[in-house]
């Protein structure tokens, strides 16, 4: 499932809202328009009964009085007429139907009439229909006049008034676009607000590191107080991860010293008895040669351990100075031939190489660990080979092997702490060599990366930036001598 944006979810919620309520405020003003219209009409109808009620008999006793009191009654957008359920004379028309000039065309059998009539005989409450393109109420109601029984008929035109409505909910739509829009807007400077805190948070979790575990905590100070208990929470984390880092950065700086006594004095007999073990038979000297070989590798892991340790407790010193690559480079192949058996070549060095700042130890230890890695992933017969180069400001340390190389994917991962390669199974090692070699070219302002070599196998690189000797300065020209 994707991740998604706190902020993206709280800006479209709010927005989501204000939309709805702007579709329930649409919603409710058109009800509340077709209840007016409806109280309207009924309000005008009680009105025009209550008229023809106050009328004397003698007022509404003909058929003509009648017309002529519903084209009083009638307006434009009203018209009012009766049917007469009892009539006394057989030519007595059963309907009657304003007179005047805007009903001169109205009969009974007038479609709009005839519509209205179709309505009311489903029920005689006001309703509203549609009658070529035009908009209607229509109801009746049962009324006595003279000792007459009639069924009085409403008919209201709403046209004009619902057009207008339309025009007004559509200047609504409009406003609530441009509201929306403006509202969005403002959501979003609150909203950014509203996550300065987090943000705060999560810029002071990105300075937090190992060495800083015992130091760095989230303030709490003006922030929300529904932040209080989150920051308080990852506040005891930190201090419980700071107590556990320093248990075990203790146990490894303490362990690697007691391992060191042991393990110096173990190499050093063993050396002292092969060089005075005449007397061994061959398996003895072999199994002796194995000792030695064992414990140097020991002492060398346990040196590791105790540079990283140095580095997360902040007390790893450095003494760099400038050097030059080419002579330090030839010192190593001399010094770590013998043990490689002559496997280990150095590659013709360039003529001029700019100087490098670094500690001549640790930049050797460096290269020494990434030699013996080669030595292991390479065939029994293959060359190391040693080479330095220049590019783009930087001095490049070159470990070439034959080995299987690394997979791209691989490439970052093999040096971190206690992480190998796929291909490594088969070889013998802790996984913390390579994590040295990182550590002390970072703390010398260099980088260590993996290529693949020309002919097969990978390229270890050690880089740090090249000592550019300084352009000479016209003082010295116009200097008085």
């Amino acid at each position: 499932m994707p991740a998604t944006s706190i902020r993206r979810h709280l800006q479209a919620t709010s927005l989501l809202a204000v939309l709805a309520g702007y579709v329930v405020l649409l919603l409710f003003n058109r009800q509340l328009s077709n209840r007016l219209r409806y109280e309207r009409h009924v309000a005008q109808a009680e009105a025009t009964r209550a008229v023809l009620d106050r009328l004397s008999p003698s007022e509404v006793d003909s058929p003509a009085e009648l017309q002529g009191l519903l084209n009083q009654l009638a307006t434009p957008s009203l018209t009012v007429w009766m049917v007469w359920l009892e009539p006394k004379q057989i030519n007595s028309p059963p309907v009657l139907l304003p007179v005047g000039p805007l009903f001169e065309d109205y009969r009974a059998s007038h479609p709009l009439i005839s519509a209205a009539d179709s309505q009311l005989k489903n029920s005689s409450e006001p309703h509203g229909f549609q009658f070529q393109g035009r908009s209607y109420f229509t109801s009746e109601t049962p009324i006595r006049l003279a000792g007459q029984s009639y069924q009085l008929r409403f008919l209201q035109d709403f046209s004009l008034q619902l057009a207008q409505e339309q025009q007004l909910q559509l200047l609504l739509v409009a406003v609530a676009g441009a509201s929306a829009l403006f509202t969005s807007a403002l959501l979003r400077l609150v909203i950014h607000r509203g996550l300065m805190p987090l943000e705060s948070f999560s810029s002071t979790l990105s300075r937090i590191s190992s060495r800083s575990l015992s130091t760095d905590r989230l303030s709490l100070q003006g922030q929300p107080q529904e932040l209080h208990p989150i920051g308080e929470a990852f506040n005891g984390l930190l201090d419980r991860l700071s107590e556990a880092w320093e248990h075990q950065r203790t146990f490894v700086n303490g362990v690697s010293h007691e391992l060191r006594t042991p393990i110096t004095l173990i190499s050093g007999y063993s050396r002292r008895l092969l060089r005075h073990g005449d007397q061994l038979d061959p398996q003895q000297h072999e199994e002796l040669q194995l000792v030695t070989q064992e414990a140097e590798s020991m002492g060398r892991l346990v040196n590791d351990l105790l540079e990283i340790a140095r580095d997360d407790a902040g007390r790893l010193q450095l003494e760099c100075r400038q050097l030059d690559p080419c002579s330090l480079l030839t010192d190593l192949q001399i010094r770590l031939a013998p043990a490689s058996s002559g496997r280990l070549l150095l590659q013709s060095l360039p003529a001029a190489c700019p100087k490098v700042s670094a500690d001549p130890e640790r930049l050797s230890q460096c290269l020494s660990n990434l030699v013996e890695n080669a030595l292991k992933y390479s065939p029994d017969a293959a060359a190391i080979e040693l080479a330095l180069s220049s590019e783009a400001k930087e001095v490049v340390f070159h470990v070439i092997d034959q080995g299987p190389g690394v997979p791209e994917a691989e490439r970052d991962q093999i040096f971190e702490r206690f992480r190998r390669g796929s291909g490594s199974a088969e070889v013998f090692g802790h996984g913390i060599g390579l994590a040295v070699v990182k550590t002390l070219m970072e703390r010398m302002g260099g980088r260590v990366l993996v290529a693949d070599a020309p002919g097969g196998g990978a390229d270890f690189q050690l880089r740090l930036p090249a000592v550019l000797s300084p352009a000479p300065s016209l003082r010295r020209w116009f200097t008085p001598a």
